[in-house]
């Protein structure tokens, strides 16, 4: 709507802001965090991650906060630990160790090798429908989970970082006109509705 097309690289988060930094490949970088400094020119933020717990309720009671894990074996993802501010509390857990790979989380947890995935809910539903509609792979896991979605954090916002100063304000404004004529809420619709049974109404308030 803006005039603008895009051709994406995808990576796993971390790296991708690692080839920004080393290499003229890409004219931007997605998903940094907002306090982040990278050359170029940041936008404001335009999504957020709703990190929290992701764990199937026939093998760990209720989670209402980070100390309902404590004891159990956790996973999470790239830089996870000090993103959500675990440094001080790692020791409390059974386990708690950063895969990249996040449908190696979803491998671990409906294997029962994990009790606990701690990620985007949005995300982590994703890849758990994904494994769970792919018949070569569901005969892996044992009994019918019942998964849940806990909130246990703030919302984490992300921005760009262009390398050319008037693309980053075109995005922005871009971004606006979307979001005035009900664009953003469309595609929020479209992604987030058909999870709706794991996330309930604790994702982002949606």
């Amino acid at each position: 709507m803006c005039g603008y097309e895009a051709q994406f690289i995808v990576q796993p988060f971390g790296r991708h802001i690692l080839t920004y930094q080393s290499s003229d490949t890409a004219d931007a970088v997605m998903t940094v965090p907002l306090g982040q400094d990278l050359p170029g020119y940041s936008t404001s933020a335009y999504i957020w991650y709703q990190n929290g717990a992701v764990y199937d309720v026939n093998r760990l009671d209720r989670v209402d906060g980070i100390e309902s894990l404590f004891g159990h074996d956790v996973v999470t993802f790239k830089n996870g630990i000090s993103i959500l501010e675990l440094e001080d509390l790692q020791s409390r857990f059974g386990s708690l160790f950063e895969v990249t790979n996040q449908k190696i989380h979803s491998h671990l947890l409906l294997l029962g090798r994990v009790d606990a995935v701690l990620a985007d809910g949005l995300i982590v539903a994703n890849v758990n429908r994904q494994l769970l509609e792919s018949a070569d792979l569901v005969v892996r896991y044992v009994g019918h989970p019942r998964f849940e979605f806990s909130p246990i954090f703030q919302p984490t916002p992300y921005k760009m970082v262009f390398r050319q100063q008037s693309l980053a304000k075109a995005f922005d404004r871009c971004f606006d006109e979307a979001y005035s004529v009900g664009l953003i809420e469309e595609i929020n619709e479209r992604y987030i509705r058909p999870f709706q049974d794991l996330l309930g109404h604790r994702y982002l308030g949606f």
